[in-house]
């Protein structure tokens, strides 16, 4: 008599049926933690060298500043609709949203951009207005413009662990 035909070996079967596929979803759900775990890593690390290195390239190396004219124009127009279009783009996507390998490699390329963009102006609106500012003033912005950029990684964190 065939092992498949011996009485009781259908519930056999579908016991470990089940157990196979209660292995499989754990493991699944391990991988699908690990990966988690590795963009949120990814995401922090990235987030913070690109603040060193281009707070260091834009701020120190290049020292790029605005025109010396007094263009309000570029302060008090171009740069805040800029500054907050790029803001605005930070905080409305979500690494969670994602649902496609195309989209959640843009988005942090976008991040990425969005980041540099806004040390750019940072570093150039700090090292265009140090020439005007006492000791105390240059301080108390680069504080300012560098918690502003720290905010950012900061919600950029929050939005992996959500």
């Amino acid at each position: 008599m065939p092992v498949s035909s011996l009485p009781g070996n259908d519930l056999i079967e579908s016991k470990l049926g089940f157990c196979f596929n209660l292995i499989i979803i754990a493991i699944k759900n391990q991988i699908e933690i690990l990966r988690d775990d590795f963009m949120k890593a990814f995401v922090i690390v990235r987030d913070f060298l690109i603040f060193i290195l281009g707070t260091w390239f834009f701020q120190f190396h290049t020292r790029y500043t605005f025109p010396e004219e007094d263009n309000l124009l570029l302060y008090f127009v171009a740069i805040p609709v800029i500054w907050s279009t790029l803001i605005h783009i930070w905080t409305a996507t979500s690494y969670k949203e994602q649902k496609n390998l195309f989209m959640t490699v843009f988005t942090h390329v976008m991040a990425i951009l969005l980041l540099i963009s806004t040390i750019f102006i940072i570093s150039a609106t700090l090292n265009t207005i140090a020439k005007t500012l006492d000791p105390f003033g240059i301080i108390f912005f680069h504080f300012v413009g560098w918690t502003v950029i720290l905010s950012l990684i900061f919600y950029d964190i929050v939005d992996m662990y959500r």
